[in-house]
């Protein structure tokens, strides 16, 4: 040792294996230098190759599977396969060249052979104290036990969510079913005319909100079809309250018309026939709420029940209309209702005529003999706003071939397209054009004509002509 003395160590080499005696071994050599750094000599270092791995044999996983010991360049140092065999992947194994080629440039590395599962996987790693590299190979169900485990694991639990969320599904879609099914039902019962129960709210979502507005638009529904069915009882008792007839007696025809723009209107017209009025005597009447609907037609009831009761008692026209209006006014003073008129009587054996005008657009007159026209006028206020006003009545001769129009402003005041107004001159053309022919015929053809020019505008006011013929 004292020859030692003064001496340094320089670097130590890798360890080197020979394995051509009977035993293997290990060397390591380093040299030794002075002071100066000049080599002096080299100090050898021999272990025992079986002593230095013993641990690594002795453990559990060298004995239960496919290891090796290996150099950098591949060779087998020691192994656990009976065969002698000299370098790793000398068989032409796949797993084992794939292997080989990653100890060669990486530190450590895991393969894995062929299949899904693959039937074997390899691992290596370096070993930092020696230039040897530990590979093992196991079978792959070993080695991917615990991820084939899970990812089974992970399919099953998978599929139980997707059933899960497909019953859920189901569920939540079935109950969204049937509940739109009642409502189709219910739909198809009311299509029917049967209303019956409203349908229970199960829910708060959307179809619950659907539920609850069906449920409103059923009871606004029924309470819309009574009132229709309320409304056409109306119409017909207010149909029923005008003449069925025409008039004809000898040398006078007289025919009516009211078309209502609503089921119900304010337009009225009426033929009186009383015994105070004398022998050969006919009471016209012409009337116009304003408005139209319901609340006209009340009026308009009003009105000609209050006209004939009236009529049926003594005394001339004007003090009649005065009566009428009279009362009327109780009714329409906190309304503001109020409804023009045209009442005229004919006079058959005196050719003569009598007319009140309360509010109410002049009586068309043609005059046949001079190809003319005339109406008849008259100071008057509409009934029902002043109770006191005093109605006028005015008088006149008829004679033969003249045709008399009494109607209403939404004949002339009816519009078409091009918000052009139908206006008395064209109702004053047809009288004209067709004074030969009869007085139901001349109606016709007035309304046919409004219809025509009207288009397909819908009727903004109710329409009442009565067209007066007196034979030539």
């Amino acid at each position: 040792m004292k020859g030692l003395h003064g001496r340094h160590i320089a670097e130590i080499t890798a360890p080197f294996l020979d394995a051509s005696g009977k035993k293997r071994t290990v060397s390591l050599i380093s040299q030794l230098l002075d002071d100066n750094g000049q080599l002096v000599g080299q100090l050898e270092v021999v272990l025992k190759f079986d002593y230095l791995i013993e641990n690594i044999v002795a453990s559990g996983w060298w004995e239960s599977n496919k290891a090796f010991l290996v150099d950098d360049a591949g060779r087998i140092l020691i192994s656990t396969l009976a065969e002698n065999r000299k370098r790793l992947a000398d068989n032409n194994d796949h797993l084992e060249q794939r292997t080989l080629y990653g100890i060669m440039s990486m530190s450590y590395g895991t393969f894995l052979g062929k299949g899904q599962i693959p039937t074997e996987v390899s691992g290596f790693f370096k070993l930092r104290e020696a230039p040897w590299s530990l590979v093992m190979i196991a079978p792959g169900e070993e080695i991917l036990a615990s991820i084939v485990s899970f990812r089974s694991f992970y399919f099953i639990m998978g599929a139980g969510f997707i059933l899960l969320i497909l019953l859920l599904i189901r569920f939540v879609t079935g109950r969204t079913v049937f509940s739109i099914k009642e409502v189709s039902q219910a739909a198809k019962r009311i299509a029917q005319g049967d209303f019956g129960e409203t349908l229970p709210v199960k829910s708060h979502d959307e179809v619950g909100e659907l539920t609850r507005s069906f449920n409103a638009m059923t009871r606004q529904l029924e309470e819309r079809i009574r009132l229709k069915e309320a409304l056409d009882l109306a119409m017909e008792v207010q149909q029923n309250l005008l003449p069925q007839k025409f008039v004809t007696v000898e040398g006078l025809e007289i025919a009516g018309k009211c078309i209502y723009c609503d089921e119900t209107g304010g337009d009225y017209f009426d033929f009186l026939k009383f015994d105070e009025f004398g022998n050969g005597r006919i009471g016209v009447v012409v009337g116009d709420v304003v408005g139209h609907g319901i609340a006209a037609a009340l009026l308009m009831t009003t009105a000609r029940a209050l006209l004939r009761c009236r009529a049926s008692l003594p005394g001339d026209l004007s003090q009649m209309i005065n009566d009428v209006n009279r009362i009327l006014c109780l009714d329409t003073s906190e309304s503001g209702s109020f409804m023009t008129l045209f009442f005229m009587l004919i006079d058959l054996h005196k050719k003569e005529l009598q007319w009140v005008r309360a509010g109410h657009d002049p009586a068309i007159v043609y005059n046949a003999s001079a190809d003319s026209f005339d109406e008849l006028k008259g100071k008057g206020t509409a009934i029902g706003v002043d109770d006191q006003w005093s109605f006028q009545d005015y008088h006149s001769n008829w004679e033969s071939g003249q045709i008399m129009l009494i109607g209403t402003d939404g004949i002339w005041e009816t519009v078409n397209d091009s918000n052009e107004k139908f206006g008395k001159e064209r109702v004053m053309e047809i009288i004209s054009e067709m004074q030969k022919s009869s007085a139901r015929d001349i109606l016709h053809a007035v309304t046919d004509r409004l219809a025509d020019f009207r288009q397909n505008n819908t009727p903004q006011d109710d329409i009442t002509l009565v067209v007066i013929k007196f034979a030539d």
